[in-house]
């Protein structure tokens, strides 16, 4: 059976991401540290820590915003975006050793309910999204970057270079983590039809409900500790980043505006990307609903006054209250309920720049009289 649960999960070597691999002989993932995974991770830290040392230097901001509100928050969103980055990957870097127990106990749960191969390799569409989204982006940066790199500054080029390895890497981070959440679900799935035929049959068999329910705990707490710990605190940086990064092009968009139906498109086509990998992480999560389908199935079971009704009653009330199962390492829920309050957040942050904005111009007019 091939336990090759995504199966893009590995190209985190060749982006100095991790040391992790797959091993097609004996089916699993390992830690395989080669020459080629770590000088692309002396290559990304390098370039990241370059970046931000050509950013300090210059206070470089991307577009004249005609403010120095504007030019700040710009130049602090070139900044955010080698750090947080950098953040993210040594996060991400130390936690490979969890990644890798995660791996392998979804591969246990992946033989144990029988799932089909095919169907774990779904997320396969969100890497072929990736690759579009890289692509698109580093044709926008080629156009941008012509008017940009005046006299070719090796400052704005190492700026310009940490933004593109940014994209690459930040987007490719959301798409493993939603990867990792359609298995969860998966899995999920598998076990509650192992349950349905389990209750449908006239007698149900105690052990037989044991390992079910005990297979629905194990997938649950694997996404509440382990999925959490490798990806929680790359999710959090990436979030604030791509806010920051959301709120800078309605800035600018409000304060320079459309001259042409190209700007028009420019401003979709840099936006668009930035918002569906904000929304994709919260959207992409309905493990909560597959949870909870457990539950109604044993809310609906016959009781027959036997120890069967203790163990369901048990599991009854330990899931009464489920909580948000998957976090930003328990600053916010990663669901559909999160994305409200990050739209609020962004258009919030928007508003206080045009005020800043606009007090920055009634002092400039009040200072010529």
């Amino acid at each position: 059976m091939n336990l090759k649960l995504v199966s893009f999960l590995h190209y985190q070597r060749f982006l100095g991401l991790t040391d992790l691999d797959f091993s097609e002989s004996l089916q699993v993932y390992w830690l395989h540290a080669t020459w080629t995974s770590i000088v692309a991770q002396i290559l990304v830290i390098g370039l990241f820590v370059s970046s931000l040392v050509a950013a300090f230097a210059d206070s470089l901001y991307y577009m004249d915003t005609k403010s120095q509100t504007g030019n700040r928050y710009d130049s602090a969103v070139i900044l955010a975006a080698s750090v947080s980055q950098l953040l993210a990957n040594f996060w991400f870097r130390s936690q490979q050793e969890s990644q890798e127990i995660l791996l392998h106990r979804l591969s246990k749960l992946v033989r144990r309910l029988h799932c089909e191969p095919l169907e774990m390799s779904k997320p396969r569409w969100l890497y072929y999204i990736w690759l579009v989204v890289t692509l698109l982006y580093v044709s926008m940066v080629a156009k941008f970057g012509v008017q940009w790199l005046t006299n070719m500054q090796l400052s704005r080029v190492l700026t310009l270079l940490g933004f593109v390895a940014r994209c690459i890497l930040g987007n490719f981070q959301f798409t493993c983590y939603t990867s990792m959440v359609l298995v969860l679900q998966r899995l999920l799935q598998a076990q509650v039809e192992q349950l349905e035929d389990l209750v449908s049959s006239t007698t149900i068999s105690m052990a037989d409900l044991a390992v079910c329910l005990r297979a629905h705990d194990e997938i649950l707490l694997l996404g509440q500790r382990e999925l959490i710990a490798v990806y929680g605190g790359v999710l959090l940086f990436l979030f604030l980043y791509q806010v920051m990064q959301c709120v800078l092009i309605l800035y600018v968009s409000n304060a320079v505006g459309f001259q042409t139906v190209v700007d028009l498109i420019l401003i979709l086509c840099w936006m668009a990307p930035m918002l569906f990998y904000l929304c994709l992480p919260l959207v992409a999560n309905d493990v909560l609903n597959q949870a909870n389908k457990t539950a109604k199935i044993l809310a609906k079971v016959p009781r027959t006054g036997t120890g069967l009704d203790r163990m369901i009653e048990k599991f009854l009330l330990k899931n009464l209250r489920q909580q948000p199962i998957l976090t930003a390492y328990g600053f916010f829920a990663l669901d559909k309920s999160t994305l409200f309050k990050l739209f609020t957040a962004i258009f919030t942050y928007m508003v206080i720049l045009v005020q800043f904005k606009e007090m920055e111009n009634t002092t400039k007019t009040i200072n010529k009289f």
